[in-house]
């Protein structure tokens, strides 16, 4: 029998912002959930930044000298093995759920109007995407709607309610 897998990926958030990593201010039980009853990879560092070439080698397990993406929306090279296509050969079948950050190789563009183009929020070739949720996650945002939550359409939106929010709804409480 084959273990579950439950790869996370969050940009912009150190590994010290979890309570269960004893932070004093932010409240993440959810979080903290999966990584009591899961690994939580305490000593995990960035290859590279921004968001696209730091993703491009955790996906790749190569250094952003060799993947090439320099920025975000430089393509992905297809030649390259990333985790879901490792996955794949292993029997898993990789799912996601949001996007991965990775501009496509141009040579897969099905023509010069292609969307896949000009984003670099594209799908890592080996994923079955389940739920893609682009930036500015109006999907996401749509979705917490129609299940109850009153959620604002922006970030902006959301900090300025954040000294009012009930605790458990807080943006730092996730």
């Amino acid at each position: 029998m084959s273990l579950n897998v439950l790869l996370i990926t969050l940009d912009q958030f150190r590994a010290d912002c979890l309570s269960v990593a004893g932070h004093h201010l932010v409240k993440t039980p959810n979080l903290d959930r999966l990584a009591q009853q899961g690994v939580r990879l305490t000593k995990h560092y960035s290859q590279c930044a921004p968001c696209s070439p730091g993703r491009a080698s955790l996906y790749t397990g190569m250094y952003q000298m060799n993947h090439r993406v320099v920025a975000n929306g430089t393509p992905l090279d297809r030649s390259f093995d990333n985790v879901a296509l490792l996955a794949q050969r292993a029997g898993y079948a990789p799912v996601l759920f949001g996007y991965t950050d990775q501009a496509i190789d141009p040579r897969d563009a099905t023509g010069p109007d292609d969307w896949r183009l000009n984003s670099y929020e594209g799908v890592l070739p080996g994923f079955d995407c389940k739920l893609f949720i682009p930036e500015p996650h109006d999907l996401w945002i749509q979705h917490l709607r129609a299940n109850g939550f009153d959620v604002p359409m922006n970030a902006q939106q959301t900090l300025k309610t954040e000294q009012s929010a009930q605790q458990s709804l807080a943006s730092l409480h996730f």
